[in-house]
């Protein structure tokens, strides 16, 4: 992918960390959006095995190791310990790319005078050079864009959310996200790791359904959101319902095949982690006791060792 063509050559006064683990697939496409643009690039590698950490240097960005146990704790790891040129930061992940309207948004507000502790930024899912506009439901946002000094993250699920006393914007322009870009495969192994953490956050946080509904009823913005997450999880046919909702009520059907089969995806996601509720519910523990390879629970690992020994194809 070239770069970002912007009106000015002028870095922006950013620094950008972007969190690996075996991204040698993606990372060069992701500097490339870089290139140019920002000029403290800090690769934070968690253990690769291919050439990621090689591809880093070689582009010049500045690689640190730090083991990875969950996304709000890497990320505070990076606030604490690497050494930061500026003050703003934007975290991207390997398989997300800065665009050019991005890139004059952050410029106009990575400013000494903006008071802000960060900014949401949307992102727009890619199915190849296609964009989800619906199936993704544009236009979700995260805390992307922060102040080092700010703004910290906790873990939220399988990611993270934002923590702050301070004021949080909103940005116009997205990034890229290619989620797809090592296959379907890694997405599902990938899932249901996430899936199990979303039902473990459920049991953790261990509030009333009286609570969510009053939450819903009188809160706003985040926790009316997080509310409403938490009532889901007690609605049947969970998959089902995710389907419908993104194929009716968001259109995802516009978005053609691609759209269609995310909502798929995403419907399997969403009864992946209705079967990891019902399972803790009878006291059947999601994972051994000993952590798993990032290859995911158990389970996943019995099942691609199966594949692997009829096949001559790695899983």
């Amino acid at each position: 992918m070239s770069p970002p063509s912007n009106t000015t050559t002028r870095s922006l006064p950013l620094s950008v960390v972007i969190l690996c683990k075996n991204e040698a697939v993606n990372l060069p496409g992701c500097l490339d959006s870089l290139a140019g643009i920002v000029d403290d690039v800090h690769v934070v590698d968690s253990g690769s095995t291919d050439e990621t950490v090689a591809i880093a240097e070689r582009r010049g960005a500045i690689v640190s190791s730090h083991e990875f146990r969950s996304f709000g704790q890497q990320r505070n790891w990076t606030i604490d310990n690497l050494e930061l040129r500026h003050d703003w930061v934007f975290h991207l992940d390997a398989d997300e790319r800065f665009t050019p309207d991005l890139v004059d948004e952050i410029r106009a507000l990575t400013t000494p005078h903006n008071q802000k502790a960060g900014y949401y930024v949307p992102s727009k899912l890619m199915w190849g050079d296609r964009w989800l506009r619906r199936s993704g439901e544009y236009p979700a946002c995260q805390v992307r864009l922060f102040h080092k000094d700010r703004l910290r993250f906790c873990d939220s699920g399988h990611g993270q959310r934002e923590s702050t006393s301070g004021e949080l914007g909103r940005l116009q322009s997205p990034y890229l996200h290619y989620p797809f870009s090592k296959g379907l495969e890694d997405w599902f192994v990938k899932h249901v790791r996430y899936a199990r953490q979303e039902a473990e956050e459920f049991f953790a946080v261990g509030t009333t359904l009286g609570a969510d509904l009053r939450a819903i009823a009188g809160g706003r913005g985040i926790e009316r959101r997080r509310a409403l997450k938490r009532l889901s999880y007690r609605l049947p046919a969970r998959g089902w319902l995710r389907m419908m909702h993104l194929l009716v009520i968001k259109r995802a059907i516009l978005d053609g095949r691609g759209g269609i089969l995310y909502a798929r995806m995403k419907s399997a996601y969403e009864t992946m982690v209705g079967v990891f509720l019902a399972a803790g519910r009878v006291g059947t523990p999601a994972a051994p006791s000993q952590a798993p390879s990032e290859a995911g629970p158990a389970a996943v690992q019995a099942v691609q060792s199966s594949q692997t020994a009829h096949s001559d194809v790695a899983s």
